[in-house]
């Protein structure tokens, strides 16, 4: 029997909202933590220490895809498609399945991550300092794998609230694992230490989340009556989604791999030392980047959640329905992106000096800012495209960007430094965000309208900026926080105040 939230068109949009409300406190909270830890981190270990460390989680990074990709992916759209249909035992077999294959495949990762760590430092990264860190994040990888299938089981039956919880959980315990380290055996000025906390932390973080995420999933298992019988085709269906998202991902996160160590080595071709060249990686990786992301919880909130949503109305052959998320999501999309560059490009340096007491943290944040909508814009179509079962085009989009931006980091970082880095940043982000949303119109009824959703909005950011910038000015002195905090709230209302009065918010 379905359940009720199957039911019907309201209830089902009702706990749609609610989950993504949840998802939208948690992912909120989730940011809000780790850019503050990220802040306590640089404070600790600099911007070389960044950078290296940057260099390692690169490692970690792939390490991490081989042992969980795919696997939350799949986990979600088996899940969900079985209780569409009614099937819980399909969806338990689907759940133990995934597990499974999640643990072998993580175990493999963490063994070869371990027993390679030294020729990856040595031979890769370049620095040996970062051998300790990359053993101690092996053993996360098969927490990860787990906390994966358990994510990918709650975003299935509509639990947002346990997926977010563990997510918190994950974050707290990482920044209280790394805070404790950090006070008990890291000596100042000693990155090989600082980054073997920073790493502890990430064990822990992981550790936690797997158990307080198992505890839930067991709770909520024991309610439902399932069948002790295999339901039909799960594994050819499992491998058919894990097997080219895994692929995808792999290819995808190698390339990455390989773009990341590229830019310290073109740093220093360019004429930067050693130090120099990772505390420019650090700056931009590891300080401006979470910034320009950060805003992306509000639509992490809601491209997680429509990959079940699309999946079940793929499922049944709703067509109608794919093509009204797909329109309104893209649509709000656009005007989000719009506020969030606004305020990325009018407030660059009251953000970077309020955030991390660094003019060039501000400087950099302003010329990187245009990236904004193409990356968020991305990330939503790449959710939207996964649902609809067109995992290759991904594979195909992201091989073709990586082997790109490897080719010219490989030519433009030593001859121009970081403008080089900055020229690649955008043409890699300008071409996947565009083929993936041209292949997402292409397999929906999806048109994009040009002056309603992108004109417009760019003019009501560019008036609310100027405006809430003047109005600002109006009031008295504040400390750095606060008055970037006032400027930008007061911008986002009037960009929101412009965005009904131009009709930009009208059911359409």
């Amino acid at each position: 029997m379905k359940q009720a939230f199957f039911s019907g068109a309201k209830s089902r949009r009702r706990l749609f909202f609610q989950n993504a409300l949840i998802l939208l406190a948690g992912s909120f909270a989730m940011r809000t933590l780790g850019l503050g830890f990220g802040v306590y981190l640089s404070g600790k270990m600099g911007a070389e220490g960044m950078g290296l460390f940057q260099l390692v989680s690169t490692v970690y990074g792939l390490a991490s895809t081989f042992a969980t990709s795919g696997i939350y992916l799949t986990v979600t759209r088996l899940v969900a498609e079985e209780v569409a249909a009614g099937n819980y035992a399909g969806a338990d077999d689907a759940m133990r399945k995934c597990m499974r294959y999640g643990l072998i495949v993580s175990l493999i990762a963490a063994a070869a991550l371990y027993f390679l760590a030294e020729p990856i430092a040595a031979q890769l990264l370049g620095d040996l300092r970062t051998v300790l860190s990359l053993r101690i994040l092996a053993f996360a990888l098969p927490f990860m794998a787990f906390s994966s299938s358990l994510r990918g089981y709650f975003f299935a039956l509509r639990m947002a609230g346990k997926s977010s919880g563990g997510q918190i959980v994950e974050q707290l315990a990482h920044m209280a694992v790394s805070i404790a380290a950090f006070s008990l055996f890291v000596p100042a000025g000693n990155l090989t230490l600082a980054c073997a906390a920073a790493a502890l932390g990430c064990l822990g973080g992981e550790l936690i989340s797997f158990l307080f995420s198992l505890i839930l999933y067991l709770r909520d298992r024991a309610k439902r009556s399932f069948q002790k019988k295999s339901s039909p085709g799960i594994t050819r269906r499992m491998l058919r989604i894990t097997v080219p998202v895994a692929l995808s991902t792999y290819l995808k996160s190698t390339l990455r791999t390989i773009e990341n160590l590229l830019v310290p080595i073109g740093f220093r071709k360019y004429g930067a030392s050693g130090a120099s060249a990772l505390a420019q990686y650090g700056m931009t990786e590891a300080m401006v980047m979470p910034v320009l992301t950060f805003p992306a919880a509000f639509l992490t909130s809601f491209s997680s959640l429509l990959v079940p949503e699309i999946a079940e109305a793929r499922a049944v052959g709703d067509e109608a329905r794919i093509s009204r998320i797909t329109s309104r999501v893209m649509r709000y999309t656009f005007f989000f992106s719009a506020g969030m560059t606004g305020v990325f490009v009018f407030f660059p340096h009251e953000l970077g000096w309020a955030i991390y007491h660094d003019a060039g943290v501000g400087g950099m944040l302003g010329l990187l800012a245009p990236l904004t909508p193409l990356m968020y814009l991305d990330n939503v179509a790449d959710a939207m495209l996964k649902g609809l079962d067109e995992q290759v085009s991904v594979l195909r989009y992201s091989t073709l960007d990586s082997a790109m931006s490897i080719c010219m980091l490989w030519f433009l970082l030593p001859l121009y430094g970081v403008n080089g880095y900055i020229v690649v940043l955008f043409a890699s982000t300008f071409l996947n965000s565009t083929l993936s949303v041209a292949r997402l119109a292409s397999v929906t009824e999806l048109r994009i309208r040009p002056v309603q959703w992108i004109l417009l909005p760019a003019l009501c950011i560019t008036g609310a900026a100027l405006g809430g910038g003047a109005a600002a000015d109006l009031l008295p002195a504040l400390p750095d926080a606060a008055d970037a905090a006032v400027r930008i709230l007061l911008t986002l209302l009037l960009y929101l105040a412009l965005l009904f009065l131009t009709g930009c918010l009208k059911k359409k």
